[in-house]
């Protein structure tokens, strides 16, 4: 009796996480480029160390969300910022994320 009800209990479990693998892996298209880059006033750094990351579109769903520029801490003293930016593909515009070099 115990082991059929640890079977259920697996298969329910199975049940719930199945369909969660597929909704992970999918992404929406579009064909609609994202909105040109909005003008920002950088304030004030807090210190010599902090560099400016700029705002840019993210795609929610099958619109366009800012998300605003703000200042993050260099990793290492000589540390360079190179910005995101969209590229244009097959299936539409995609997003890569900036990173330090």
């Amino acid at each position: 009796m115990k082991t059929m009800t640890n079977q259920w209990k697996a298969l329910f479990v199975a049940g719930i996480l199945f369909p969660a693998l597929f909704t992970a892996c999918t992404t929406t298209a579009t064909t609609q480029s994202p909105p040109p880059t909005r003008v920002e006033v950088i304030p004030r750094a807090p210190s010599v160390r902090h560099v400016w990351i700029p705002g840019h579109y993210v795609r929610r769903r099958r619109n366009y969300a800012w998300v605003n520029g703000y200042y993050r801490v260099a990793p290492a003293r000589y540390s360079a910022w190179t910005p995101g930016q969209w590229r244009q593909t097959r299936r539409g515009p995609v997003w890569v994320e900036g990173h330090w070099r």
